[in-house]
């Protein structure tokens, strides 16, 4: 028995988890804001690849998913010979969704099997997914058309606004028509749709730039135009219907220096954030963000403000 439990914007640390959840119980993408984590007394496991982590090292909470089930995964996670698994998500987005899937579909790639368009899907949302859409992939090849088709259901849930406010009923009704979506397409009945790569530059500093994303693959554009590093923004509202903030901070690789971990531990103390705070602003060395249930009240020219003043302190270099 595979269950899928959702909890749209809730984080656990790795003890309250265990603590909290049943046996056999795994966490993905988030869900606990953790490196990736294995306990064998009850089992439990944390899949993510967001938090105290090499990013690009670490791969994709998907591929990590599948490499596991072809390493043995439910010889642990099985109870009289039986897969079981409690999973607990706290998002909807592609990660998840593909994640979600091979646990279910555990048995089309066990072992020895393997099927061409389930590890061509693994591929595709391994590299954009670990790289936060900016591997360098041409926007507009039959993989990104086929790809925009099953997470549509998705994109248009985040790009209207509505993931912050989701609820469990909506964030199951996307999950369930993505994962038909991905059935379709693994059986060799997928369609394809038009990529939309459209965003605005509203601001920036030196060596990054700030944008609205107007098109699902806007990541992809943004590369290709010679993009290195960059904040997205999204506007979004609180309860009380009063403007919030979302925001993603990203950079192609190490390489690129803009150090999210300093800004993100620099944007925490402004906003009052305890260290290791499940609901603050977090993320990984290369791809970053506010939290997924606190939204913030900084305004994009605010937010860079902060960054550039940041930005031109100078660091001391490590002896």
């Amino acid at each position: 028995m595979i269950s899928l439990h959702l909890e749209p914007r809730i984080a656990k640390t790795w003890d309250q988890f265990r603590r909290e959840k049943p046996p056999y119980s795994i966490a993905l993408d988030g869900y606990v804001p953790d490196k990736p984590l294995f306990d064998p007394e009850g089992p439990y496991a944390n899949f993510n690849h967001h938090e105290y982590v090499d990013r690009l090292s670490t791969r994709s909470t998907t591929a990590q998913v599948f490499m596991n089930i072809k390493q043995g995964l439910f010889c642990a996670f099985s109870k009289d010979t039986i897969p079981t698994a409690e999973v607990y998500v706290n998002d909807s987005d592609y990660d998840v969704c593909v994640a979600w899937w091979l646990l279910k579909n555990h048995e089309r790639i066990k072992d020895v099997k393997n099927e061409p368009l389930i590890s061509k899907l693994v591929s595709v949302t391994d590299f954009m997914d670990t790289t936060g859409g900016l591997y360098p992939l041409e926007p507009n090849t039959q993989l990104m058309r086929e790809r925009a088709w099953i997470f549509e259901p998705y994109t248009e849930a985040r790009l209207s606004g509505r993931v912050p406010k989701m609820d469990v009923g909506e964030m199951r009704n996307i999950i369930d028509a993505v994962i038909r979506r991905i059935d379709e397409y693994t059986l060799g009945r997928g369609k394809e749709m038009k990529v939309d790569t459209r965003y605005e530059k509203i601001g920036g500093g030196d060596g990054w730039t700030m944008v609205r994303e107007i098109g699902a693959e806007a990541r992809g554009r943004m590369v290709a135009d010679g993009m290195n590093a960059f904040v997205s923004v999204r506007d979004t509202e609180d309860v009380s219907g009063k403007k919030q903030y979302m925001y993603t901070l990203a950079r192609r690789s190490l390489f690129i220096p803009f150090p999210l971990i300093e800004l993100l531990a620099h944007i925490n103390s402004i906003e009052g954030y305890a260290p290791k705070d499940p609901y603050a602003w977090g993320g990984s060395d290369i791809i970053a963000g506010s939290s997924r249930k606190n939204n913030t009240d900084i305004s994009p020219k605010q937010l860079e403000r902060i960054i550039n003043e940041f930005l031109a302190v100078p660091k001391l270099k490590k002896e």
